[in-house]
């Protein structure tokens, strides 16, 4: 696995200018793949440029009570697809489960 594969997110969920990269992280001793979020606000710099950050205002707390269901739901979609894979299984049941 190339360091570009190690470092991509399994997947990003936005909302406004806030969002929640969910990282996959490997499982250790057969334990299963836990996965992590960092929470950022994406911003333009003066030349335009886009940035991010993890410094939230207030206004970005609210959104994050919007965001935060939502990457939860994608973590367990993303666990029932692992789950289904290790299992040999061709397709996911409705709902994540």
């Amino acid at each position: 696995m190339t360091q570009t594969q190690i470092n991509k997110p399994a997947d990003t969920i936005r909302y406004g200018g806030v969002k929640g990269v969910i990282w996959k992280n490997a499982g250790k001793d057969g334990k299963p793949d836990r996965y992590s979020v960092t929470y950022v606000r994406s911003y333009t710099d003066a030349d335009g440029n886009w940035k991010d950050t993890s410094s939230l205002s207030e206004i970005d707390n609210l959104k994050l009570g919007v965001l935060i269901p939502q990457v939860a739901t994608r973590i367990a979609e993303l666990k029932a697809a692992d789950r289904a894979e290790a299992n040999g299984d061709d397709e996911i049941e409705e709902g994540g489960q």
